[in-house]
Order: structure tokens, then C-alpha cells, then sequence
């Protein structure tokens, strides 16, 4: 019985915690902007961006075959919470007509920056996602890496998406995936090892995993949240933390055996549905 309450408490519920302001998760990357540190030159000079575009892929490689940048030209694109702009960079590169939204008034600016750095245009905005302002039916792509699981409302978030998305229109998203051993490793550093072990492990991530109320998802919350879409489509990735554990040959051999028992990360796609002809 003890057992059981203890893994009760350690599962919790994704929903259960409360909700922070948009203001505490704003205030939390404006302070330390997503990729930017221990980069090893001053912040916003083009050494500085160099370097965070070439750490990103080199641990996050498998960002180019999810979100194919060059597929995109002459498309409209807009990301949702493009923190200092690294994708959004590759997507305007490649010559779509990129546009972009960010919580975080720091990043925005650094993003601007970057642009102006490479000879770049593109429409960048600090903005909440519960209000984005595009029109109906305007994107032919919208891309979220690792942003939606930062948000207080993310329900409200994806109807707006959906909202901006062209019919028959992409959506190319990350969201931290509940069912990980990362979060188990989470729980056991910070709460058994500290003497919490009733606390559960929503309010460990929510805590502990980079701005205040984060969550990770269940594969019943993703296909719930994005049910709109369709056929959602979904590429298990592991987080960097997984990504150094697997040098170890029982753990690579795992991972390379069940793959999605490591996912940290689940990457998405999926369609918004053309509209019914009459």
C-alpha cells in the first residue's frame, strides 16, 4: 500500500499544477534566452550566433530532416516561439517568407539582431500566443520547437495555430513526452535523493525543468491537444541528456532496439483539414 501511494504521488497529474503567469515564464528567458549559455563569445556579436547555430545541430541534428527548411521557399512560415532564431534562421535562408512570434522581449531582440547580422528580412514580434496577430488561413507552415509545454494555456495556443493555418496547411511541432526514464532520473535527483518522494512528478518538471510550469505530455495529452489535426504523425526524439547516456553500450543498444522508450522529445506533424467543398 505504501508503495502504491508513492507511485501515485510520483505519477500525479499533467493538469493538476497550477498554472504560472505568462509574466514568471517571460521574465525566466529573458534572463537566460533559449541556447545562449556557456556560449564562449559576447552575446548578440556573430561569433556568439555562430556558435549556438553549430552546438544546436550538433546535438540536435535531427532538426533538419523534421522541419526539411529548404522544402519551404516562397511559402509563408511562421514559428511559434522562435526564442534567438536558430530555425527560424535556416527557413528565411532557404527563402520562405518567414514570420515569427516570441514571449520573451530579449530573444525577439536578439533574433532582429541575427537577421540584420546575416543581411536578413523577416517579420519577428514579441507577442503572446494566445493572440496571434496574422489572419485566418495564412500559413502554409507553422513550426514549434520545444515552446507549447512552456505555456500556461497551450490548449489556447493550438486553436490559435489552427486559427492562422492555411487548410491543407503543415504543422511541424516538439512537446516533451511524459514517458521518458529522463523524468524518472528528474524525480529520483531532486525529490527521493532530497527527501520529497510524495512529490509528484508534474510539480517536479514544473519546478525543475527550465521556466516555471513546464510540462511534459502523455501520448493521450499530445493526440488530445493537436486533435484538430490530421494524420498527425510522430517522430520520438531523445533529449540531450538521453543523447549522452546512450555512449554507453546497454543504453545505446536499448535505444536503438525501442527507440521511443528514450524519447524525451516527441516531434509532431500534421494537417489542418481542407475545408469541405458544397
Amino acid at each position: 500500500r505504501v508503495v502504491a501511494t508513492i507511485a501515485k504521488s510520483i505519477i500525479g497529474e499533467t493538469g493538476s499544477m497550477t498554472e504560472p503567469s505568462r509574466e514568471l515564464v517571460s521574465k525566466y528567458w529573458d534572463e537566460q534566452p533559449c541556447d545562449s549559455e556557456g556560449l564562449g563569445f559576447p552575446e548578440g556579436s556573430l561569433e556568439f550566433f555562430e556558435e549556438m547555430e553549430e552546438r544546436r545541430y550538433r546535438y540536435q541534428s535531427f532538426i533538419h530532416s523534421f522541419a526539411q527548411f529548404t522544402r519551404w521557399r516562397g511559402k509563408k512560415v511562421l514559428e511559434v516561439g522562435c526564442g534567438c532564431g536558430t530555425d527560424f534562421l535556416q527557413f528565411t535562408r532557404a527563402g520562405a517568407e518567414t514570420y515569427a512570434v516570441d514571449l520573451s522581449q530579449h530573444s525577439v531582440e536578439l533574433a532582429k539582431k541575427r537577421l540584420k547580422l546575416y543581411g536578413l528580412k523577416a517579420e519577428v514580434r514579441q507577442r503572446d500566443n494566445e493572440g496571434l496577430p496574422f489572419p485566418d488561413n495564412y500559413f502554409d507552415l507553422i513550426y514549434s520547437w520545444g515552446v507549447l509545454h512552456h505555456s500556461p494555456h497551450p490548449e489556447i495556443d493550438v486553436a490559435e495555430i489552427y486559427r492562422v493555418l492555411k487548410p491543407g496547411g503543415c504543422l511541424k511541432v516538439m512537446v516533451y513526452y511524459r514517458n521518458s526514464p529522463y523524468w524518472l532520473y528528474l524525480w529520483l535527483k531532486y525529490a527521493l535523493l532530497k527527501g520529497r518522494i510524495f512529490t509528484s512528478l508534474s510539480r517536479l518538471i514544473s519546478e525543475r525543468q527550465e521556466s516555471p510550469g513546464t510540462r511534459a505530455l502523455t501520448m493521450k495529452e499530445i493526440k488530445r491537444l493537436f486533435h484538430q489535426f490530421s494524420p498527425l504523425k510522430f517522430h520520438p526524439a531523445p533529449c540531450l541528456e538521453i543523447s549522452f547516456l546512450k555512449k554507453h553500450r546497454a543504453v545505446s543498444w536499448l535505444a536503438n532496439l525501442y527507440p521511443h522508450k528514450l524519447a524525451a522529445w516527441m516531434a509532431l506533424d500534421g494537417q489542418k483539414p481542407n475545408e469541405v467543398e458544397l
